[in-house]
């Protein structure tokens, strides 16, 4: 299936005014909002040692939630500007049927994984293990999530998700950073997603990025571990970044080549 979404960095660390102001947005909007249940996400990313799966613009992971169990997630880019990200994506519960089409979707990324039936294992882990795939990032989510529903049809449209989101680092720590994620549930929205995007980015509390979470998160983990991002100055006493150090991630991302 293809999935429709943009992130834009949250600069205040204020959820519930945050929320106020993008449910204000989406009734300005014509749409009706609903809550959704708070979710806590476990993802584990994995790519081989060369970076296959990153070279090709495609990202693997296995995803726990406090609802709904383990999923195996495989997304591959097909189109990004500056408003939005346009992705296939495959995601479904662990199994030989679906390490079939796991495994027919990577072939066509790259030979590396061609003749590889045989080494399915009913634990994911060690599948991808066997296929020389490894754990790249670590993360937790705290996803709070306003819907924007058709007021005719009572269909959602798209989904508003307050991310909380805490990468992995070494010494066992963690650097955060809130993130929100507007994802459309129908197909033909780009230009009302890009409207939401102008709308919500003129409030100086909010930021434009075009980049995912992995990448941001790898970034960030790479500068912290080598105490490229210092205290106060790129991020605060409880590890959240800063303006700044988002600025420094974001100027690593688009002069390096990651």
């Amino acid at each position: 299936m293809s999935e429709i979404e943009t992130p834009i960095l949250i600069l205040l660390n204020d959820t519930n005014l945050i929320k106020e102001k993008i449910k204000k947005l989406i009734s300005t909007s014509g749409y009706k909002t609903t809550e959704a249940e708070t979710v806590i996400i476990h993802d584990e990313y994995y790519d081989t040692q060369s970076n296959v799966l990153k070279k090709n613009k495609a990202n693997l992971r296995i995803r726990s939630t406090n609802n709904k169990g383990i999923k195996i997630t495989l997304k591959q880019e097909k189109e990004k500007n500056k408003s939005y990200f346009d992705r296939l994506e495959i995601e479904k519960s662990w199994s030989y049927p679906f390490y079939e089409e796991l495994l027919n979707n990577m072939e066509s990324i790259s030979n590396q994984f061609h003749n590889s039936g045989n080494k399915y294992d009913d634990d994911p882990k060690q599948t991808f293990n066997s296929l020389g795939l490894n754990i790249i990032l670590k993360k937790d989510t705290k996803r709070l999530i306003t819907n924007a529903v058709n007021v005719t049809t009572s269909q959602i449209e798209f989904e508003f998700a307050f991310d909380y989101v805490s990468i992995f680092v070494k010494p066992k720590n963690w650097i955060s950073f809130l993130e929100l994620e507007i994802e459309s549930k129908n197909k033909g929205n780009q230009i009302k997603i890009n409207q939401f995007v102008n709308d919500i980015v003129k409030d100086e509390n909010f930021r434009q990025w075009s980049h995912n979470k992995l990448e941001t998160g790898l970034v960030a983990k790479r500068l912290y571990e080598k105490d490229e991002l210092e205290i106060i100055k790129d991020y605060d006493k409880n590890y959240v970044l800063t303006r700044k150090g988002l600025e420094k991630i974001e100027s690593y991302l688009n002069n390096a080549d990651f």
